[in-house]
């Protein structure tokens, strides 16, 4: 065993499963690199400049992503640290911490394993390309092509004073779209040259990124929202026969913010749905997120509530560093009922097997998402003609006895389905 195994055993860096956790979170087989690069969109609104004759001036917009990709190994001394911060530059306390990674810095491609599916991830507001690392390198080791956007004027790093909602209202669901525009590309040229299912493509978004998400499968802004940013509201408009970008086969939405979308106006809607949120989430509200996805009724909906949660139910695990802060600090990586870690690989067990069985076409995937007739933790007995329990089973396959509390799936298939 190399000392970095030693240092690092399973279970102690994100991404990693703990004891107990459901089957589906224990990282995948998948040896993975990952690169870093800039993606430049041209001829975008430079919120920031402000107005000009009541229009934003354009400008090249760069995108920073890291991609994971199926490599080869490399030497321990290559293995991925993420740098990541706390604080936000605008308020003056931004401060970096490291985040040891399993995949390989710039390692070289397996072109055996292509072409793979494409996940793309949208963090939330403000947040970081590294913010959901764990689900990154988690899904990217079971075969998927995984990139993450950090989307600029939205990132700790370059968060403005003033400019920065306006910014992620315009540019979220662009950014989200031009990244997925670039996957042919990618596929033909450079590194990944062969390696991507362009057309086959997973969206996760979280929060705000959840909203650019949205927008991007087809939901529809509501006319309150456009009154309420009228003053750019051309930026905001979609063409009339705007139905979503189709190349995206599944979408998750982590805690998605939803309240500027119109539910009624969400028939575009029409792919597989996974829905993921804290019922104590006050931030985007659980019971508007609840009541959008019932009302997305295009949709074949799987829900998922984590009772008491609120809103950090994406995010990494703290970093030590955050440790000994200010709860104003600490709190974007936690939750005052959820351990994070646990919330992790219940996340990575519910999304593995919601891609795999959207992505991949693994249709045995689905029994993993199955609505059962209890909640919680409770055991489901099966009864013979007697009345006498003959089988005894967790609330869900794939979870360890007694380690479901909290947790609540509902299904809701499509109109079509009914």
């Amino acid at each position: 065993m190399s000392k970095w195994n030693e240092l690092h055993p399973i279970g102690t860096l994100w991404g990693d499963p703990l004891p107990g956790a459901p089957a589906f979170a224990s990282r995948g087989t998948v040896i993975t690199g990952v690169r870093t690069m800039t993606l430049i969109q041209p001829g975008q609104a430079d919120v920031l400049a402000g107005m000009k004759d009541t229009h934003f001036p354009r400008y090249d917009r760069p995108l920073i992503c890291d991609i994971w990709y199926p490599a080869y190994p490399g030497s321990d001394e290559t293995r991925a640290v993420y740098t990541d911060h706390m604080g936000r530059i605008d308020l003056d306390n931004l401060v970096p911490f490291s985040i040891p990674g399993r995949a390989y810095r710039d390692a070289e491609p397996d072109k055996s394993f292509g072409p793979c599916p494409v996940i793309v991830i949208s963090h939330g507001y403000p947040g970081s390309r590294y913010l959901l690392v764990n689900l990154a390198e988690n899904l990217s080791s079971k075969g998927y092509i995984v990139v993450s956007i950090g989307h600029t004027d939205n990132t700790y790093e370059d968060f403005p004073k003033t400019g920065s909602l306006e910014s992620a209202l315009i540019h979220r669901s662009l950014d989200q779209r031009f990244i997925i525009s670039c996957l042919p590309k990618l596929n033909e040229e450079g590194f990944l040259k062969g390696m991507l299912q362009a057309e086959n493509v997973g969206l996760i978004g979280f929060s705000m990124g959840g909203y650019g998400a949205l927008r991007t499968i087809g939901a529809r802004m509501s006319s309150n929202a456009m009154h309420s940013f009228s003053a750019f509201a051309d930026e905001l408009q979609e063409a009339s026969d705007f139905k979503g970008l189709k190349t995206v086969k599944a979408a998750v939405l982590f805690a998605p913010a939803t309240f500027w979308f119109d539910p009624s106006l969400s028939e575009n809607i029409d792919i597989p749905t996974l829905w993921l949120c804290g019922t104590a989430d006050h931030t985007v509200h659980y019971e508007a997120v609840r009541d959008f996805c019932l009302q997305a009724r295009k949709s074949d909906r799987i829900f998922v509530s984590y009772e008491g949660c609120g809103h950090n139910v994406a995010n990494n695990p703290a970093p030590l560093e955050a440790y000994g802060q200010s709860w104003e600090i600490f709190k974007r990586w936690s939750d005052p009922v959820w351990d994070t870690w646990r919330l992790n690989n219940a996340n990575a067990h519910f999304v593995t097997a919601f891609m795999d069985h959207q992505l991949k076409g693994e249709s045995g995937k689905a029994d993993y998402l199955k609505e059962s007739v209890t909640r919680g933790a409770e055991a489901v007995f099966a009864l013979d003609e007697k009345g006498v329990p003959t089988d005894k089973h967790t609330y869900w396959k794939g979870f360890v006895d007694g380690t479901a509390a909290g947790i609540q799936l509902e299904v809701f298939p499509s109109d079509s389905c009914e």
